[in-house]
Parts: C-alpha cells; structure tokens; sequence
C-alpha cells in the first residue's frame, strides 16, 4: 500500500533532494525520502543494538568481580597511559 504524504522542509534539504533527483542518482523526490528513511531507519536499529549491547555489558559487570578504588584508578591510569602510546604510534 502506498501512502500519499505533503512535507516540510528547509530550504537546504528541498534543494538537496532536486539535486539528487537532477544528476540521476534518484528516479524521484520519494525515492530519495525513501532512502532516506530506511537509512535513519538503519542508523537507530544500529543504536538501539548498541543500547542493548552496553545493558547486557552492565548487567554482567554488576555481577563483579569489583576492585578497590586504588586498584580501579591504577588500571584507569595504565589504560590511559597504554591509548596515549597508541596514538603516539600511530602519529
């Protein structure tokens, strides 16, 4: 089923939207929104799998092992120290 719709919008995107269609990369205005959409579309099931990712992280990082805040600061420091000479590397 197709669903006719009226839009909004800036100035900037109307104009992206009649380049796009003008140098042939679209048959159409909707096609280009249609492939606009399933791509937002992408881009939040991607963020919500990392939202679930991260909970499930946190969940078994509660379970512990947890380590002193002396401990915890001296990895902080290490992992720190470890990124820093990674970039450095890489320079």
């Amino acid at each position: 089923m197709t669903v006719r719709m009226t839009i909004s919008m800036p100035d900037a995107l109307a104009e992206m939207v009649e380049r796009l269609v003008a140098e042939g990369k679209y048959a159409s205005h909707s096609d280009v929104i249609r492939d606009g959409l399933r791509a937002l579309e992408a881009r939040i099931a991607e963020h919500e799998a990392r939202i679930a990712a991260i909970r499930e992280d946190l969940q078994e990082r509660l379970k512990g092992p947890f380590v002193s805040m002396d401990e915890g600061t001296r990895l902080l420091e290490q992992w720190r120290t470890e990124r820093q000479v990674a970039r450095n590397a890489a320079e």
